[in-house]
């Protein structure tokens, strides 16, 4: 099976966002569904990165040590299902430094596209804000929004980036990608039947 990349935001997506960062390890909240559905994602093929800002470790609220034990507590929530997410990709920059790899630029992802040797063109990225949006956009991904997290209501349809679709939480994000995915594999046998 040829395997897809799929690019995930953290708070908000994965784990609840808290204001103004997780600082401690005991604000971490993993969302319930998080494990079983990255498993999901990842059963029907997909590579999963996580792209992430957090400015908190420049501005010296999170320590880099609680970034590694937030991201090692979320690669031991998705162990018993089976597998890990691929790599975790953080800016740790402060936003005035207009570093490339701070979303809203794209810098993460072509990061991970040039270390694991794929073309992001097409993929999907899993945000709940603008800038998750805005990086997607950047990197020719399909950026789609959650509502699980700093984003609320319609706020997003003032933005100049728009998401290809809107949903309460991953779980849902996750089905339109599968379907998505699967509609694919069908024009694919279909197209291979034709040719054969």
């Amino acid at each position: 099976m040829n395997r897809k990349p799929l690019f995930l935001d953290r708070d908000g997506v994965l784990n609840k966002d808290v204001a103004p960062y997780v600082t401690r390890l005991d604000q971490l909240e993993i969302f319930p569904w998080t494990g079983p559905t990255l498993r999901r994602l990842y059963e029907a093929g997909f590579d999963l990165y996580v792209i992430s800002n957090q400015q908190g470790v420049a501005l010296g609220l999170t320590s880099p040590e609680v970034l590694n034990n937030v991201t090692e507590a979320i690669q031991a929530t998705v162990r018993p299902h089976g597998f890990e997410i691929k790599k975790f990709f953080y800016c740790t920059a402060h936003d005035g430094e207009e570093h490339p790899w701070r979303k809203p630029n794209p810098g993460m992802i072509l990061a991970a596209a040039e270390e694991f040797g794929f073309d992001p063109t097409g993929a999907f990225m899993i945000g709940d804000w603008w800038k998750d949006m805005a990086a997607a956009r950047g990197a020719k991904c399909r950026p789609l929004l959650v509502l699980s997290g700093v984003c609320k209501g319609e706020e997003y349809r003032a933005w100049d980036v728009q998401p290809e679709a809107v949903f309460p939480t991953l779980v849902e994000a996750a089905e339109y990608v599968l379907k998505d995915e699967g509609g694919r594999m069908k024009d694919e046998r279909r197209r291979m039947s034709a040719e054969g």
